[in-house]
């Protein structure tokens, strides 16, 4: 994903409205949704992401994540996308999925599969079931914020007064018409890992992300990996072990890595901070790289313990860059 300044409003609508060309089409939703459909000649497979605005608009070129594999295989796509935490509970949003399945709309394809991340993933499981057979994509799925539900979920406390039912309301039992759900959750964020428990059946797919943290869609975005893991999961060839594979580019992603490396220092970890920063350092890492590993050595060393044993001392790259916040 992109770091520049997002497109205003404006400006993003009209380049989704290119992008929708002539036999497409971009239609508001309520107030606070838009969707996106941009058909392709001959496709017979239809990707459908739910996705916040503000990630769209964020992301290079401001178009949703089904744009390179719409581009790279052919696939038509359906975007539903919300301006803020709506979690997609609006009266237009079910009309529509009710009118694509009245329509027959999905019957058009050999195979739909429905994406999202975080608030994304509630929706493409949620609304799945208006596609009997689609396979489903979720990273960090959240079930629902029904309060009789999941009384245990204390963020998000805005969206508790949103009608999560009577339809399409727990996402976790709208997947039981899929075919194959595969759920991404990182099993250390105690919250996430409640919510992933709930997509319970026979056909779910559990995809262990650790230290994913918060934001996994943007995690896998920024490793280049997602496109390569929603094609093998439409094809059915994603397991556990081939996503553990794919899933180690991570290690390449310094952003990824240095947030590993302020959550091992939280947990007072010494030889884990050694680890963690003597692969920085091999990386090419930071000055802060160095200086972190010196630290945990020297720990290790204070309290007579062990260090990795290809680890030493290192001395600061010269000319150091200047440091960045948090650094």
């Amino acid at each position: 994903m992109a770091d520049s300044r997002p497109m205003p409003p404006a400006d993003h609508r009209a380049v989704l409205a290119d992008a929708a060309g002539d036999l497409g089409f971009l239609r508001q939703l309520g107030d606070d949704h838009l969707v996106l459909h941009r058909p392709a000649a001959a496709a017979n497979i239809l990707i459908v992401t739910f996705e916040m605005l503000d990630v769209t608009r964020a992301r290079d070129g401001g178009l949703p994540l089904s744009t390179g594999l719409a581009r790279e295989r052919g696939w038509a796509t359906l975007d539903v996308l919300a301006e803020g935490r709506t979690w997609f509970r609006d009266e237009a949003v079910i009309d529509f999925f009710d009118g694509l399945t009245y329509d027959g709309f999905f019957d058009d394809f050999d195979s739909v599969i429905f994406v999202g991340g975080g608030m994304g993933a509630y929706g493409a499981a949620a609304f799945s079931v208006s596609a009997p057979g689609a396979t489903v994509f979720l990273m960090q799925p959240y079930a629902t914020l029904a309060r009789d539900v999941t009384p245990w979920e204390r963020r998000f406390r805005s969206a508790w007064s949103l009608p999560f039912g009577p339809r399409y309301g727990n996402a976790a039992r709208m997947i039981d018409a899929a075919r194959r759900v595969y759920v991404v959750t990182d099993p250390t964020e105690v919250a996430d890992a409640m919510h992933a428990s709930l997509f319970n059946a026979d056909h779910v797919v559990r995809l262990p992300a650790p230290h994913a943290g918060s934001d996994i869609q943007r995690r896998i975005e920024s490793t280049g990996a997602l496109g390569r893991l929603i094609v093998e999961a439409e094809t059915g060839t994603l397991d556990p072990a081939r996503f553990a594979r794919i899933w180690r580019t991570r290690r390449q992603d310094a952003t990824w890595v240095r947030g590993l490396m302020r959550k091992v220092e939280r947990m007072d970890r010494p030889f884990l901070s050694a680890l963690v920063a003597g692969h920085m350092v091999r990386q090419g890492g930071f000055p802060a790289a160095h200086r972190r590993l010196n630290a945990a050595l020297s720990q290790l060393s204070a309290e007579g313990r062990a260090a990795p044993a290809h680890l030493h001392p290192t001395p600061p790259p010269d000319n150091p860059r200047p440091l960045l916040a948090g650094e």
